[in-house]
């Protein structure tokens, strides 16, 4: 027997639903939204994506853990609330941890063994459900009782920073102020190999306290959670578009600068996950294919042709992926754009920095 299949583990989910499986990483409960993601790879940036910080996250690739976690990563924060996959491997080619070592020793619950095509084909049907991965089901009804209770709050203050960081040379040429409702590292190091100097600031800080850093652009970053539940971060964004200088807003940052901007957010029914969602651009028709992981959109009647143009389109639902606002500089796109030349969204990176060079000239 692989040492792997050890222990019997569950996954129950909201609907009463349960898959059978074993214990991966650490033993007991834990509970979260059940979302699943289509990558086949990088689980270790996966699982310290702060975007993933309440949910359980199901792998949709068969085999993972088969490189191991490098000994730098093993000491990474897991945001994750649980993870799941089909199999994992027991005999990592690296000289790091195994995936299951890497879990047990930061204290994450897993389960592998279920049938992940199946819990995916119920996610897209039913639409993200609670669940809960768990050791134990002798009192089902009570844990159904606290999966159903289960609500993700307080994510983008449990996620941000608690005090500036800088980051780059103090000689650079472009600084950017970088709001950090949960970035992830992928975007802060796009910005940095092009140049740029970071001043990675708490969530909660004001127009007057980033106006002391003297930005020539700002970044909105991504993060965990229901934008709605942040009105106090939308109202601080709502005066930073005043600043008058270019903005470029990712995934949650986004969402909070369309709903300053007078736009309305919608949960969807499924969400986007993964790495594949085809994305149109509108003036030239052509798609890039994008990272994501979010189950809010902006609502695409609520938003005012007048206020702002909608440049990026979903493929598969037709849902908003990005705006141009009007009435000041800034670009939003609900995907995470990848730094690396050769994707076909690192020109939204590059077209930030142009745009503050255009503002210093």
């Amino acid at each position: 027997m692989m040492a792997q299949q050890t222990k019997k583990a569950w996954l129950v989910l909201e609907d009463g639903t349960c898959f059978s499986g074993y214990s991966m990483g650490k033993a007991g409960t834990a509970i979260g939204e059940v979302v699943f993601n289509t990558c086949t790879a990088s689980y270790e940036s996966l699982l310290s994506d702060p975007t993933y910080y309440g949910q359980i996250v199901a792998q949709t690739y068969p085999l993972v853990g088969n490189r191991g976690v490098s000994k730098s990563g093993g000491d990474s924060e897991i945001l994750a609330n649980g993870y799941i996959v089909r199999e994992w491997c027991d005999v990592p080619d690296s000289d790091g941890l195994s995936l299951h070592g890497y879990l047990a020793k930061r204290g994450i619950v897993g389960l592998c063994g279920i049938d992940t095509r199946q819990l995916t084909r119920a996610l897209r049907d039913k639409g993200y459900m609670r669940g809960a991965v768990t050791d134990s089901i002798e009192d089902v009804s009570a844990l159904l009782e606290k999966i159903r209770a289960y609500t993700i709050s307080g994510a983008v203050e449990a996620v941000t920073v608690k005090a500036p960081e800088h980051l780059g040379t103090a000689d650079a040429r472009l600084r950017v102020a970088a709001l950090d409702y949960g970035s992830p590292r992928e975007t802060l190091n796009a910005l940095l190999e092009r140049g740029c100097a970071l001043d990675l600031l708490p969530a909660s800080y004001t127009l007057a306290q980033i106006q002391a850093f003297a930005p020539d652009g700002i970044l909105l970053s991504d993060g965990p959670g229901d934008p709605d539940d942040n009105p106090q971060l939308i109202e601080n964004i709502r005066d930073l578009t005043r600043l008058g200088v270019p903005i470029l807003a990712i995934g949650l940052g986004y969402q909070m600068l369309a709903l300053a901007a007078g736009a309305k957010i919608v949960k969807m029914p499924q969400g986007h996950r993964g790495s594949n969602q085809p994305v149109r651009i509108e003036s030239t028709q052509k798609l890039m294919v994008t990272n994501q992981n979010h189950g809010y959109c902006v609502d695409a009647a609520s938003v005012d042709p007048k206020t702002a143009e909608v440049v990026f389109t979903n493929i598969n639902d037709r849902s908003v992926e990005g705006l141009r606002f009007r009435a000041f500089d800034a670009l939003g796109v609900q995907f995470t754009p990848s730094g690396e030349k050769q994707s076909s969204t690192s020109w939204i990176f590059d077209r930030f920095l142009e745009k503050m060079q255009e503002g210093r000239a």
